[in-house]
């Protein structure tokens, strides 16, 4: 009996752990709410047992294969990995080493200290510019010897994986899966491909429920039936997960995809400390910064909230905005400071050096790195009829600004 409670508790995780942004699945069918979603075939859970070579050969390294960048390697001492509360959140140490802030997530910084041991690197790299997308551990300027065994898994086909843009976002994929998105990060995505083929890593591992915090590159035996032959249901499966995908590009009509656009649940935006400041952030992405302000950021986060924002995108330096299920937003609470333009008098002018969007009266709404960026800022609003600009805080740089569309 109590075998049969256990293979029932595992077909209940199988059934019910959803994935992250950065991990897209397949589509599936319409469900109720609550309903558990099957999990996808590519993704499964790992050996319950530590992997041994007499399971299969790990995967060679190649070491001629050339990176884009240069590695960023840390030194690190497994030994002195711990969990540490700090900053009114959970985080990863080794030695005097910051490898990971969890938010509140202790349960996923637990299961990363595992990792790290288990892994038992000499030096770690975290691979992503604007947020960390994936890490992998080296020992000695080697492959790690000893694979772990994460709760969730998802292979790497070597042969096959390379940097893609898709819908405008670039991501790490294979001939079966999407495994990591990278959004605007081209370098990232590409070095991540070469790290891959360079060490071996033929394992990304995932860490935290119900959505990962944390991905990392491992080397794992390559088991028998990981040789049958290409899935020929692969291809139908990838362009699931390409519509499915959580960052990507802003579609613009006539243009493509521009900027980065983020799917976002208001419900799980929150209010917390990051570098000092308040923010509001979804997982690990911060949408707007408010210094010292909590209320400020407690304000921003009653509208994401009670307008029900499902998408915030950026486009430059300076023009963010969030959508409504592809939309723009008509519905802007009146405690938000806003200011109404004429999309239709828009202008790119330069300034100082640079190039901005201007109102036909002379002041500037956004600035732009170029002329073409600032053109490419008026199609969007176009594109979207804003005719706003929203802003929640005192301060200018302390707030969080958007477009909306009044329909005046």
């Amino acid at each position: 009996m109590t075998g049969r409670v256990r293979l029932a508790t595992l077909g209940v995780l199988l059934l019910t752990h959803p994935l992250s942004a950065q991990v897209p699945v397949p589509a599936l069918p319409p469900q109720a709410p609550g309903e558990p979603r099957p999990l996808p075939p590519s993704y499964r859970l790992a050996p319950p047992q530590q992997p041994t070579e007499a399971q299969g050969p790990f995967p060679q390294p190649d070491p001629s294969v050339a990176l884009p960048m240069r590695e960023e390697l840390r030194p690190i001492d497994h030994v002195t990995a711990t969990v540490r509360r700090q900053n009114d959140g959970w985080q990863l140490w080794a030695g005097r080493t910051l490898m990971r802030d969890f938010g509140q997530d202790r349960v996923a910084a637990q299961e990363a200290l595992r990792t790290v041991r288990e892994l038992r690197p000499t030096e770690w790299a975290t691979i992503g510019t604007a947020r960390p997308v994936v890490d992998y551990a080296l020992t000695n300027g080697k492959p790690a010897a000893w694979a772990p065994h994460p709760k969730w898994s998802v292979p790497v086909d070597l042969k096959s994986v390379r940097a893609m843009n898709v819908r405008g976002a670039w991501v790490v994929q294979d001939d079966g899966n999407i495994l990591l998105n990278f959004g605007t990060d081209r370098p990232g995505a590409e070095q991540a491909a070469a790290v891959a083929r360079k060490y071996g890593f033929n394992r990304v591992g995932l860490i935290g429920f119900p959505a990962p915090a944390m991905a990392y590159f491992y080397a794992a035996p390559v088991l028998a039936q990981q040789n049958q032959g290409p899935d020929p249901t692969a291809a139908l499966a990838r362009a699931a997960q390409e519509g499915q995908l959580t960052r990507t590009g802003v579609a613009v009509p006539g243009v493509g995809f521009v900027g980065e656009r983020l799917v976002i649940d208001p419900r799980k935006v929150e209010v917390r400390k990051d570098r000092g400041e308040f923010v509001i952030a979804h997982g690990p992405d911060v949408l707007a910064r408010f210094g010292q302000s909590e209320w400020a950021a407690q304000d921003a986060l009653k509208v994401v909230r009670d307008c029900r924002f499902t998408e915030f995108c950026t486009v430059g330096p300076g023009a963010t905005f969030f959508l409504v299920n592809g939309a723009a937003p008509t519905r802007v609470p009146f405690s938000v400071q806003g200011t109404t333009f004429d999309p239709q008098k828009l202008k790119a002018r330069p300034v100082s050096g640079h190039w901005g969007v201007f109102e036909s009266g002379g002041r500037m709404l956004f600035p732009a790195g170029s002329k073409a960026e600032a053109e490419q800022l008026i199609r969007v609003v176009h594109a979207y009829q804003f005719d706003q600009l929203c802003r929640v805080g005192l301060s200018p740089r302390a707030s969080l600004k958007f477009l909306a569309k009044t329909g005046r």
